[in-house]
C-alpha cells in the first residue's frame, strides 16, 4: 500500500507541474498515452496474494465521445496456498477496450468502458499458464490543460482461468477480479485548436474594433461597417438631350466584413448573395496587396463532426466564386468553425437562421 501511495502522489505533483487553466477535454482524432498504478484484487479462492500493479494504454480517439485503447498491465504477486509455501507470481495482461465519455468538451470527463483480451501467469514451482479475459468498469478524467488530465478507473475483470495447478477448485471456470488505478492521461496530434473570433457585441458579425454603429438591434442586416445599408437613391431623370449619369459609388477600403446567410444545410452561392459578394470583389480588386480569410459557420442541428464539414464547404463555395470572379487563390483562406462559434443562442428558428453564415474579413 505504501507503493501505490507513492505513485499516487508522484502523478499529482507531475499534473499539477504542468497544469494550466481547464480546458476541454477529448479532442476528436488525436492519440493518447497513459501510464497508471492501481491495486489489483483477486477471487479469493483464485489462491493468489492481492497487489499493487501498473499499466500502461495506447488510445485514439475516434470521435470526441468514443475512444478505443490497447492496454498492457503488469501485477507482480504470490500463490496463496496455505498448505504450500508461497511462489512468486508475474502476471502479464493485454486488452483492448472501447471507451464513451459523457461531457466530452467540459474539464471533467466521466467514460463507462468495456473489452477483452488475455492473461499470461508465469510462476515459480508450478507450470505458466494463459487465461481468456473480458473486463467492463467505469472511470473519469479531469483535464488540467488543454493535452493533460488526472484520471482515476475501476473495472470488474472476468478470469476464464483453465489448468492453473495451484488453483485448486473446482466447479465454475470463471473468476471475478477487481482493479482500481490511478494516473495521468496524455492526448496529442488530432485537429489544431482554432483561433477565438474577434469581439463582436452586438452580435452583427462585425468586429468591435471596427464597427461603426454597435448598437445594431438583434437580427438587422448590415453592411461591412456594421451599420443598416443606406436606401439606394436613383438619380432624377433630366430632359434630353442631356444624360446625366450617376457619379460612380466609391468604395472605401474600410469596408472589410461581409456576413452572407445560408439555408438549412446549403452550401451554395445564391442571387441574394451576389450583389455582397460584387461588393467584396471591388474592395479585393483595389487593395491587392490585403489578404482575406473566409469563415464559414453553422447552427447546432446535427453532428459536430456533420456541422464541421458543412462549414468548411460554405467557406469553399465563397472562396471559388471569388477566384472564379478574379481574385487570386492566394489571396483568400478558408476555415470551417461549424457549429463552435454561433453568434446567437440557437434557441429558436429565427436565430439558427442567423449562425448559418459565411463572415469575408481581413486577416
Amino acid at each position: 500500500m505504501k507503493c501505490f501511495k507513492v505513485g499516487l502522489l508522484t502523478i499529482l505533483v507531475v499534473a499539477l507541474s504542468m497544469a494550466g487553466i481547464a480546458q476541454a477535454g477529448q479532442r476528436e482524432g488525436a492519440f493518447s498515452l497513459s501510464p497508471m498504478v492501481g491495486y489489483h484484487v483477486f477471487d479469493g479462492d483464485q489462491n493468489t496474494d492481492d497487489a499493487i500493479g501498473g499499466g500502461l494504454s495506447l488510445g485514439y480517439n475516434v470521435s470526441k465521445r468514443w475512444a478505443a485503447e490497447l492496454e498492457v498491465r503488469y501485477t507482480p504477486t504470490e500463490t496463496d496456498l496455505k498448505e504450500f509455501s508461497s511462489e512468486d507470481i508475474d502476471i502479464w495482461t493485454i486488452g483492448i477496450n472501447a471507451l464513451y465519455h459523457f461531457n466530452p468538451d467540459g474539464p471533467f470527463v466521466p467514460y463507462v468502458s468495456a473489452g477483452f483480451g488475455g492473461t499470461y501467469f508465469d510462476v515459480d514451482g508450478y507450470d505458466d499458464d494463459t487465461d481468456y479475459m473480458m473486463n467492463w468498469g467505469v472511470g473519469a478524467k479531469y483535464f488540467v490543460s488543454d493535452d493533460t488530465a488526472l484520471r482515476m478507473d475501476l473495472r470488474h475483470i472476468l478470469d476464464y482461468h483453465s489448468d492453473r495447478e495451484w488453483d485448486r477448485r473446482t466447479g465454475d471456470q470463471l473468476d471475478h477480479n477487481f482493479l482500481a488505478t490511478v494516473g495521468l492521461y496524455w492526448q496529442f496530434g488530432g485537429p489544431a485548436l482554432l483561433p477565438p473570433p474577434p469581439l463582436d457585441s452586438d452580435g452583427d458579425g462585425i468586429p468591435d474594433i471596427r464597427d461603426k454603429c454597435p448598437d445594431t438591434p438583434l437580427g438587422v442586416m448590415v453592411d461591412a461597417v456594421g451599420c443598416p445599408p443606406a436606401p439606394i437613391v436613383k438619380p432624377k431623370p433630366v430632359p434630353p438631350p442631356v444624360v446625366k449619369k450617376p457619379a460612380p459609388v466609391k468604395v472605401t477600403k474600410e469596408i472589410i466584413t461581409f456576413n452572407l446567410l445560408f439555408g438549412f444545410d446549403k452550401h451554395d452561392i445564391t442571387d441574394e448573395m451576389i450583389p455582397a459578394l460584387e461588393q467584396a470583389k471591388i474592395i479585393l480588386d483595389e487593395d491587392t496587396a490585403t489578404t482575406f480569410l473566409i469563415l464559414g459557420h453553422t447552427c447546432s442541428v446535427g453532428s459536430d463532426s456533420y456541422n464541421q464539414k458543412l462549414s468548411e464547404r460554405r467557406a469553399a463555395s465563397v472562396k471559388n466564386w471569388l477566384v472564379n470572379n478574379g481574385i487570386a487563390s492566394d489571396r483568400l483562406e478558408s476555415i470551417g468553425y461549424g457549429e463552435s462559434q454561433p453568434k446567437y443562442d440557437n434557441s429558436t428558428e429565427d436565430s439558427r437562421k442567423l449562425n448559418r453564415r459565411v463572415e469575408i474579413q481581413t486577416r
